[in-house]
C-alpha cells in the first residue's frame, strides 16, 4: 500500500505540475508523514490487547496489506504459493530494490557520467541477461564444468568416477577457490587477532550450523534435481546422512590446545595427515606457495578427529557428501525462480561490491548522511553515560578502556562508497562475462571473490590505506541483504545503502520514527561491540580486551544468567538477545531522556496514541512479517539457522523485558507482556 501510494503521489504531482492553472487541484499530495501514519494504522490489529500480544496488536494486518499491494494476477498466484509474498519489512525493501535495479539493468541509456567509463556495470548486465536466458536453472551443469580433480569425476555423474584418484583435501581446495567453505573445515582470510590492519589465514572447524545434517529429504531433492533416479538418490542419501551425523558429533570435541600460529612448512610435520600444501595449491594457482607463510590453526583436536573420520569412510561417500554440500551452496547462490526477479537478487549475491555501489549511486540520498551520523552520535553519548554509571562495578581503568572503545566506534554508510568507482572497477578488472553462459559467469564471479580475498595476504600494511578496509568481507557479504552489521576487527557499524529506503528511512520522517527504527538498528549493532564476544576486542579491533575482569563481575554474571534463562523460548544466540535488550533501552533513553513523568505533545496525525506508544508501535512494525510455519521437528522453516529469534518472539520478549513499555500501556504483572524477571547488563 505504501509503495503504491508513493507511486500515485509522484504521478499526481507530475500531473498537477503539467495541468493548466485553472484546472489544478487545490489539495496538495500527502506528505511522507501522512503516508507513514496511514501505513502504521493499516498494519495494526486494534482488536488485540497490547498487553497480551503486542506483535499481533502492531502487525496483525501486515500480511493483509502486503497482499493488497499486489496486482490481481499476482494475488491469484499467491492463492497457490503463499511464499511469493515478502517475508518481512526487509523483504519488502529488497523486493523494491530488486525491481528498481532490474529496470536499471534493462535500459542501456540510463548510465550516469560516472558509469560511462567503467565496465563493471556492463558486466552486471551480462550476468543479468545470461540469467534470464536460463530454462531452467540446472545445477548439474556446474558438476560437468568443475570435477573434484583432474583425475576423477563426481560419483553418479557420468562415467568418470575413479575412487583411487580421489583426494578429499584436493577436492576441498579446488571448490574453496570457487567459494565453498565450512564443509569439513573452514579456511578464511581475516584481520589478525593482534594487528587488525594485517591479514592472515585462519583454519578452523566449521560452525555448528554448517555441520548440521541436511536430512535425507533435502539430499534426495538435490540428487533428483541433477537427474538421479529415486532409487539411487535414496541409497546415497542414507549414506551421506549417516556421515553427516557422525561429522556433527565432532562439534562436541573440546579445544584443549587453543589456537596456534605456525609456518606452512612446519604444518606438514605437525599435522601430516592434513596435507595443507595440496589444499593451498588449489587456491593460489597463480602464485608461488611460500612455505614460510604463517597460518593460525584453531580446534586442532577437531582436525585430527576429522582426518580419522574421513579415512574410515569410503571415498564414494566423502566425495558425495562434498558434492551435496557444493550443490546446496550453488543453489543458495543462484536464482530461485527466473520469473520472480530472482536474477537481480542472484546478481547482487554474485557481485556484492558492484551492486552496493550501484544502489548507493542511484537509490541513496547523500544529504541524509549528516542526520544519520548525528543520530549515531546521540546514541554514543547516551551509551557513554551508561558506561559511566558503571552498573557492573568495574574498576575505573577498565571503564576507561570501554569508553575509549565506544569513542573510537564509527558508522559507515555503504559497504562501498559512491566515490570509490575506481576501486570497484579495479576489483572487477579482467572480468569478461558472457551473455549466454550463466554457469561460467557464476563460477568466474565466485572465483573472483576468493582470489581477491587472498590477495589481501600480501597487502602492505599502512594505517591510512587499511584502516577502514572491509574488502575481506566481500566474499561472505550477501549483496542482496540490506541488514546492518557490526564489524569487530574494525570497531565499525556498517549500514548498507539498501537499508536507507522507506519505510526505514527518509529525510522527512519524524525524529521519533528515526529513533524507533533506524536508531534501534544502529543501537543494536553498537551493542554488539559490548556483547559476550565483542568485549574481546579493543578500540582498534584487536583481541586484547581485558575480558576476564569483566566476566568475573558478579553483576555481569547475573545479567548473563538472566538472559540465558530466557533462551529456550527466544533467540538461539545470547549475543542477539543481549543486543536487542540493550538497544531498545539505549535508543528509548536517547530520544525521551530519563524522565518518566514528562508528557510529550501528541502527533496530530495519530492523536489516539501518546508519543511513547507510537515509539513502541513503530519499533514493533519494523519486524512485521509472515509467521513462519513450524517444520516437522518444531523448527521454523525459514529461520532455522538464523541468529535471531523469529520476529514475533523477538518483539514480544524485548518489550516484555522493558519496564517503560509496561508502564506506558498499563500492563499488569499477570499479562503476557510482562516478563517474570527483567534482564539488563550494561
Amino acid at each position: 500500500m505504501l509503495k503504491l501510494s508513493l507511486i500515485a503521489w509522484l504521478l499526481c504531482s507530475l500531473a498537477w505540475r503539467t495541468m493548466p492553472t485553472a484546472c489544478r487541484q487545490t489539495r496538495p499530495p500527502p506528505s511522507i508523514q501522512q503516508l507513514l501514519a496511514t501505513q502504521l494504522q493499516s498494519y495494526m490489529d486494534t482488536k488485540t490487547r497490547p498487553c497480551e500480544n503486542f506483535y499481533q496488536y502492531a502487525c496483525g494486518n501486515w500480511q493483509i496489506q502486503q497482499k493488497g499491494q499486489e496486482p490481481e494476477r499476482q494475488r491469484e498466484r499467491e492463492r497457490e504459493a503463499e511464499h511469493l509474498l515478502p517475508s518481512d519489512t526487509l523483504g519488502v525493501i529488497e523486493a523494491s530494490l530488486n525491481q528498481r535495479l532490474e529496470r536499471l539493468l534493462r535500459r542501456n541509456n540510463n548510465s550516469s557520467s560516472a558509469e560511462e567509463s567503467c565496465t563493471f556495470v556492463e558486466q552486471m548486465r551480462r550476468y543479468y541477461r545470461s540469467c534470464k536466458r536460463l530454462k531452467p536453472y540446472n545445477l548439474k551443469k556446474y558438476l560437468l564444468q568443475l570435477p573434484p580433480s583432474n583425475l576423477t569425476y563426481w560419483p553418479l555423474v557420468g562415467r568418470g568416477w575413479r575412487r583411487e584418484n580421489f583426494d578429499w583435501i584436493t577436492a576441498l581446495g579446488r571448490l574453496r577457490l570457487y567459494g565453498l567453505n565450512g564443509v569439513l573445515l573452514r579456511e578464511d582470510v581475516m584481520p589478525r587477532w593482534d594487528d587488525s590492519l594485517a591479514f592472515s589465514i585462519y583454519v578452523n572447524k566449521p560452525s555448528r550450523q554448517e555441520t548440521q545434517p541436511m536430512g535425507e529429504g533435502a539430499i534426495i531433492e538435490l540428487l533428483l534435481d541433477i537427474g538421479q533416479t529415486k532409487r539411487a538418490a535414496n541409497a546415497l542419501a542414507r549414506l551421506v546422512d549417516g556421515f553427516e551425523h557422525q561429522l556433527h558429533r565432532l562439534q562436541d570435541i573440546e579445544d584443549d590446545e587453543g589456537p596456534r600460529e605456525m609456518q606452512l612448512g612446519y604444518l606438514a610435520t605437525f599435522l601430516p595427515q592434513f596435507r595443507w600444501l595440496a589444499f593451498m595449491q588449489q587456491i593460489r594457482v597463480d602464485a608461488e606457495i611460500d612455505l614460510r607463510s604463517t597460518l593460525i590453526i584453531e580446534n586442532i583436536p577437531y582436525l585430527r578427529a576429522l582426518s580419522v573420520l574421513v579415512e574410515s569412510h569410503m571415498p564414494d561417500t566423502i566425495c558425495s557428501y562434498i558434492m551435496i554440500r557444493w550443490l546446496a551452496f550453488l543453489k543458495q547462490q543462484g536464482p530461485g525462480e527466473i520469473a520472480r526477479g530472482e536474477c537481480v537478487a542472484s546478481m547482487r549475491r554474485a557481485m556484492p561490491l558492484a551492486s552496493s555501489w550501484l544502489i548507493g549511486q542511484h537509490f541513496y540520498d547523500p544529504d541524509s548522511e549528516p542526520e544519520i551520523t548525528s543520530l549515531f552520535a546521540r546514541l554514543k553519548r547516551r551509551f557513554s553515560q551508561i558506561l559511566s554509571e558503571n552498573r557492573l562495578r568495574l574498576s575505573p581503568p577498565l571503564v576507561h578502556i570501554l569508553q575509549q572503545k565506544l569513542h573510537a566506534m564509527r558508522v559507515q554508510i555503504g559497504f562501498i562508497q559512491t566515490d570509490e568507482i575506481e576501486k570497484v572497477e579495479q576489483y572487477h578488472e579482467g572480468l569478461d562475462l558472457n551473455d549466454h553462459n550463466f554457469y561460467g559467469n557464476q563460477l568466474n564471479l565466485l572465483r573472483l571473490r576468493v582470489e581477491a580475498t587472498h590477495r589481501l595476504l600480501s597487502l602492505e600494511v599502512t594505517g591510512n590505506s587499511t584502516e577502514s578496509n572491509l574488502d575481506y568481507l566481500a566474499e561472505t557479504l550477501d549483496g542482496s541483504n540490506s541488514s546492518p552489521l557490526y564489524v569487530r576487527p574494525r570497531n565499525l557499524v556498517m549500514v548498507p545503502h539498501g537499508l536507507l529506503q522507506l519505510p526505514v528511512w527518509h529525510r522527512n520522517i519524524t525524529s521519533l520514527q528515526q529513533h524507533a527504527v533506524l536508531g534501534f538498528a544502529l543501537a543494536h549493532e553498537m551493542a554488539h561491540g559490548f556483547d559476550v564476544s565483542g568485549i574481546d576486542y579493543d578500540a582498534q579491533g584487536n583481541i586484547m580486551g581485558p575480558v576476564e575482569e569483566i566476566t568475573t563481575s558478579k553483576h555481569y554474571r547475573h545479567g548473563i544468567l538472566c538472559m540465558q534463562k530466557q533462551m529456550p523460548s527466544g533467540s538461539r544466540w545470547l549475543n542477539e538477545k543481549l543486543a536487542d535488550y540493550e538497544a531498545l533501552r539505549l535508543v528509548y533513553e536517547s530520544f525521551f531522556g530519563l524522565g518518566a513523568g514528562r508528557r510529550e505533545p501528541r502527533d496530530p496525525l495519530l492523536p489516539q496514541f501518546s508519543q511513547r506508544q507510537l515509539f513502541f508501535i513503530s519499533f514493533a512494525q519494523f519486524f512485521c512479517g509472515r509467521i513462519p510455519v513450524l517444520g516437522p521437528r518444531g523448527q521454523f522453516h525459514s529461520q532455522v539457522h538464523l541468529e535471531h529469534a523469529v520476529d514475533e518472539l523477538r518483539v514480544l520478549e524485548t518489550l516484555a523485558n522493558f519496564e517503560e513499555f509496561s508502564r506506558e500501556f498499563g500492563c499488569e504483572k499477570r499479562t503476557k507482556m510482562q516478563a517474570s524477571q527483567r534482564c539488563r547488563l550494561w
